[in-house]
């Protein structure tokens, strides 16, 4: 197995690396060692993993019951006369597998407790947000929104946040001279003042934003399914908190990552805890486009020429084969249609289909042999 880009919850998962925490023996020793030796960036990933499954261990242990040999014994006589109803003795099993039985309950018992640790506590969304806040070495200010409608904050840098009911936003009366940090558990909308020598992070739960000046939603519901990232202006990158590279992402001065352009969104799943990159639900025009692309009126226009006017319009990439589709045209008035219905008008008219791929527009179709009406 190549544990390479095992990530902390990878390790603390596999149990390879759990016997090496807890039962070291001369091969385990050996193969972490030269892991470790050939993957010194990991290090710190296994340390935290390491603790982690310790704190695990003890949690199994405290939550184990203390059972003594003559509670054994009555137990494997109830088993054993529920499984043989017909027999008048009782068959008592030998030490060795009475002992193997019970080391497989507590095994069952550090499992269940384990997996309600990781998921109830661990992992919980509040909990990541609270813990993220608690580790900050300056003084924060909390705002909590209980209302039943939005609220806007204004920040010491100008920058604005429009903050939906439900929602808390931890922030420092003054930003560091470096960076711009703030913290989210719930839905947002940032207007961040540029400055791209003091970059703006949103630290919201499992994810991490980076902006250097732009607009953006964030929406990390502790009890919601996903974490969404939409940018409505500029251009965003983000990472999650378990990335092994979080900390040189972070320090970088360049926008590393997954990297969003405006009407794109990431969506952190986390059931999965994976990341995919796609269109908002309804891309909308960019707000300052020249006069001429706001209209998207056709007349045998050749349909190349529609799919460059709607990447200028939308900010967005669409991939098809120029050759292919060169002798296809288009006449229509799409001006009042959103993106994807005036896509489901060009392709029907030219008899083509398209796919959104990794936030990308992708057309297929065979071409037109006689210019389109």
């Amino acid at each position: 197995m190549s544990y390479q880009n095992f990530s902390r919850e990878d390790f603390v998962a596999d149990s390879y690396f759990r016997k090496w925490v807890k039962q070291p023996d001369t091969a385990t020793r050996e193969f972490w060692s030269q892991f470790l030796t050939d993957y010194p960036e990991q290090t710190e990933t296994i340390r935290q993993a390491a603790e982690l499954v310790l704190q695990l261990s003890e949690i199994a242990v405290e939550k184990a019951p203390v059972v003594t040999d003559e509670e054994q014994q009555t137990t494997w006589e109830a088993i054993q006369r529920r499984a043989y109803p017909d027999v008048y003795g009782v068959r008592v099993l030998p030490l060795y597998r009475r002992r193997w039985v019970w080391g497989t309950a507590v095994a069952v018992i550090f499992a269940i407790g384990w997996t309600w640790w990781w998921f109830a506590v661990y992992k919980s969304p509040e909990r990541v947000y609270q813990n993220l806040v608690s580790q900050v070495n300056m003084p924060l200010k909390e705002w909590i929104n209980n209302s039943q409608h939005a609220q806007t904050i204004t920040l010491q840098d100008g920058s604005s946040v429009i903050l939906q009911p439900g929602s808390r936003l931890s922030y420092p009366a003054s930003f560091a001279v470096d960076k711009r940090e703030v913290y989210l558990s719930g839905e947002a909308l940032f207007e961040v003042a540029k400055n791209p020598q003091q970059p703006f992070f949103v630290y919201a739960n499992e994810l991490i934003t980076k902006v250097l000046g732009t607009s953006f939603q964030v929406s990390a519901y502790p009890k919601d399914r996903n974490v969404v990232v939409k940018v409505l202006t500029g251009r965003v990158s983000v990472f999650a908190q378990s990335d092994s590279q979080v900390k040189e992402k972070a320090s970088s001065r360049e926008l590393e990552g997954v990297v969003l352009s405006p009407n794109q969104q990431i969506t952190y799943s986390r059931e999965n805890v994976r990341l995919t990159k796609s269109l908002v639900n309804d891309p909308a025009v960019l707000s300052n486009p020249t006069p001429a692309l706001q209209r998207f009126v056709f007349r045998n226009t050749p349909v190349t020429s529609v799919f460059r006017t709607i990447e200028k319009s939308y900010g967005v990439t669409m991939v098809y084969d120029e050759d292919i589709l060169k002798n296809c045209q288009l006449t229509a008035d799409l001006t009042d249609e959103p993106l994807f219905r005036k896509l489901e008008i060009i392709c029907k008219s030219i008899e083509a289909r398209y796919q959104i791929l990794d936030a990308q527009i992708v057309v297929t179709g065979n071409g037109c042999t006689s210019t389109a009406e």
